[in-house]
């Protein structure tokens, strides 16, 4: 565990990413987090030095409530990110949605410190 970065990837279309952020904050509070907005359905977050098995249970409870959840390790972020995507595009696999599921450019950033600030999603016009 000593040194490793999760990533958590959270996917659901109609769950807003407010409330997924909310649901993550909630659920990691104690830890050291950084949580970023992926699209209009996705939220990614790093966690610093957590237990694995607490990730495995988060992953577990948001799962049984119909969020899709993968998650990845590594020794820095982007590594962890990498592992998490290949873990979401393999679970959509027989959606045939793994197109979809890639790094993506950051839209949105948000850390303890951060004030959250939400933008609309989509076309706007």
């Amino acid at each position: 565990m000593s040194g490793l970065v999760h990533c958590v990837i959270l996917y659901h279309h109609t769950i807003t990413n407010l409330t997924k952020c909310f649901l993550l904050r909630a659920i990691f509070h104690e830890e050291v987090f950084e949580i970023h907005v992926r699209a209009c359905d996705k939220v990614v977050i790093f966690l610093w030095n957590v237990p694995e098995a607490t990730i495995q249970r988060a992953a577990s409870d948001f799962e049984m409530a119909a969020i899709i959840t993968r998650w990845g390790e590594g020794k820095v972020k982007k590594e962890a990110e990498n592992d998490a995507w290949e873990a979401l595009a393999k679970r959509m696999e027989p959606y045939g949605k793994t197109d979809s599921f890639h790094i993506e450019e950051e839209q949105e950033y948000y850390c303890l410190e951060a004030t959250v600030q939400m933008k609309p999603c989509g076309n706007t016009a």
